[in-house]
């Protein structure tokens, strides 16, 4: 993410660019109590990334007092395994149908040479360049290595667009009426070949891309390649699958297409080009930087950045050391329907930083002066009402509380089912699970059955073991024809699916009777949990049945997303006892799942 490089140089802050159209500094997630720099500064530079990513890492990175963490998570490696493989097409195309005007520099690994490499192809005039390594622009705190560089035409002398390549789709279908996106193909990339396409990018959720142009188009300003025109390119992963290779997107990086909450604004969002977005976030970080350097003086500067726990937290590398300093903070604590960042550093302005300052807290008298500064956020007034009322759960120590008062009503049948289905990630129905209780069988426990393919999915493989499930039910159900039967499920999700196949395949007779017999004898369990229980890690099965009716997975890590990776191991493990150990363990788990819904309505039951 950074050059962690000092140098002898030193650059006074007043030399950084000129901020035009910044957003408000009102921002409490980036400005709140960050004190003035005094002093030279130590010659650093950040990449591109840094600009889009946590400021705390940027604090951390840079940051004598703290030792560099050597962690590698797994999930990381195999994402950028992945990137790796949309890049190898990407750059293959490229430079199978444009090998006579290209230069690739990926094969340089000495940083110093590859960018004497990539200042000469520049220089020569050459139309597309890969993995160019531009020079350092330590006055303003830049480097980083752009992934091509596309000539532009517009000039004699050579200049260039940069390009970013994404593993992601950024393209999707523009609105009647909404402004066309300028698209061009790997077949013809440069921006004069572009044409007005009916897509759109998405910029709401591809920003970050835009922000790493800005930084790259301004890097290249610095060596002198850099267009009059701010357009950049993005080269993400839609229809990669077509002979013209994949869409580029053309962006014009002076465009006001980020929106962004503004406190201080009458209307409080504020539309921003990618530029001037990136000048705002990038001399944030650079004050974060300056000032973490100086962190082992004995007059050194306050820290800027004050660690909020999100969901990113999980991955970084640098998650423990921030851990260490948020052991009672709200964002830690509350983990479902978590407060954003703005939320909790908007709280923190207003003395409220942990579980205690909050359930001490007189929310009414607070929302006046809390509401305004988080109207970026729907429903933020409920959202509040709701982390206050997990923390006094969480001081109670209880995991949940009863909204309601007296028995819960439940209704009940003979022979009662419990019902079940995994998914594979490509969302596959591969396993259906039932639980059978006879209860006419008195204190008998109840019968696990379950219908499975442990093999590579199709949508007609996926009907067929419908079909299968259907028709065993439907065998069930009839051989008990005088006895009355409930199906237990929790959730909608089992009943959306045998719909779905249902319509799918209108030919078939037990999954048109299942249709048929669940809307009568179908019975989700969820809308009276939710109707009657409030818990602190949200009303899920595992959350409720396990503080609730004190029920246990034999997995120690259950989740249906866990179970996606089993289902890849049961079906494509290089042995056949990794494969067997990973379907028992499915198996386990989706009997648990069944055995949880049932001890969750017992329990139910025997609430007074």
């Amino acid at each position: 993410m950074v050059d962690t490089r000092v140098t002898g140089d030193t650059t006074p802050m007043s030399d950084k660019p000129p901020l035009t159209d910044a957003p408000s500094a009102a921002d409490p997630a980036s400005t709140a109590g960050s004190p003035p720099m005094t002093g030279p500064i130590p010659s650093f530079a950040l990449d591109q990334y840094a600009a889009t990513s946590c400021p705390v890492k940027t604090q951390n990175t840079f940051n004598p007092r703290f030792p560099h963490p050597e962690v590698v998570d797994a999930h990381l490696v195999e994402r950028f395994r992945e990137m790796s493989q949309h890049r190898t097409i990407v750059v293959r195309y490229l430079l199978h149908h444009h090998h006579d005007s290209i230069a690739d520099l990926s094969g340089i690994d000495d940083s110093r040479e590859r960018m004497k490499a990539s200042v000469d192809a520049m220089s020569e005039g050459i139309p597309i360049i890969l993995a160019a390594q531009l020079p350092t622009d330590w006055v303003h705190h830049r480097q980083g290595t752009v992934d091509v560089l596309f000539r532009s035409t517009d000039d004699d002398l050579p200049r260039y667009h940069p390009a970013v390549i994404k593993d992601r789709c950024v393209l999707s279908s523009a609105p009647p009426g909404e402004k066309k996106q300028l698209t061009a193909t790997l077949a013809h990339p440069f921006l004069h070949q572009a044409r007005m396409s009916n897509s759109r990018y998405r910029v709401e959720s591809q920003s970050d891309s835009l922000l790493h142009l800005a930084h790259l188009w301004h890097l290249l300003g610095f060596t002198g390649f850099a267009t009059e025109e701010p357009w950049g390119a993005v080269i993400g992963a839609d229809h990669e699958d077509k002979a013209l290779g994949c869409d580029i997107a053309w962006i014009d990086l002076n465009d006001k297409l980020m929106r962004a909450f503004s406190y201080t604004s009458a209307r409080q969002w504020r539309k921003y080009s990618p530029l001037s977005r990136f000048q705002h976030e990038h001399r944030f970080r650079v004050r974060v930087a300056s000032h973490a350097l100086l962190n082992d003086r004995n007059d050194a500067p306050e820290l800027v950045a004050s660690p909020v726990h999100v969901s990113e937290c999980d991955m970084c590398e640098w998650w423990p050391q921030c851990q260490s300093v948020l052991t009672d903070d709200i964002s830690v604590k509350i983990e479902r329907s978590p407060l954003d960042a703005r939320e909790i550093m908007t709280l923190r302005s207003l003395g409220i930083s942990t579980i205690t300052d909050l359930t001490n807290t007189d929310i009414e008298t607070l929302l006046p002066e809390y509401l305004p500064r988080v109207a970026h956020r729907f429903g933020a007034e409920n959202r509040l009402r709701l982390a206050a009322r997990r923390g006094r759960l969480l001081g109670s120590g209880k995991k949940y509380e009863r909204l309601t008062t007296g028995s819960i009503r439940l209704p009940s049948a003979p022979m009662e089912i419990d019902m079940d289905i995994e998914t594979s990630a490509g969302n596959h129905v591969y396993l259906w699970g039932f639980l059978v209780h006879d209860r006419s069988l008195g204190d008998q426990e109840p019968v696990y059955h379950a219908i499975h393919r442990f093999s590579s999915l199709s949508t007609s493989k996926e009907l067929e073991l419908a079909e299968e499930a259907a028709t065993w039910l439907m065998d069930l159900v009839t051989a008990h024809e005088d006895t009355p039967v409930l199906v237990w499920h929790y959730s909608n999700y089992e009943l959306s699916a045998l719909r779905r196949f249902a319509r799918a395949k209108p030919d078939s007779t037990a999954l048109a009777w299942l249709n048929a017999f669940a809307y009568e004898h179908f019975i989700d369990i969820f809308p009276t949990v939710k109707d009657n229980f409030f818990g602190i890690d949200g009303l899920g099965l595992k959350a409720i049945a396990s503080a609730g009716a004190g029920f246990s997975w034999r997995d120690p890590d259950p989740s249906g997303l866990n179970s996606q990776y089993w289902f890849s191991d049961a079906v494509h493990a290089p042995t056949i006892d990794l494969r067997a150990a990973a379907r028992t363990r499915i198996l386990e788990y989706n009997e648990d799942d069944v055995r949880a819904t049932w001890a969750l309505r017992q329990w139910i039951r025997s609430l007074t």
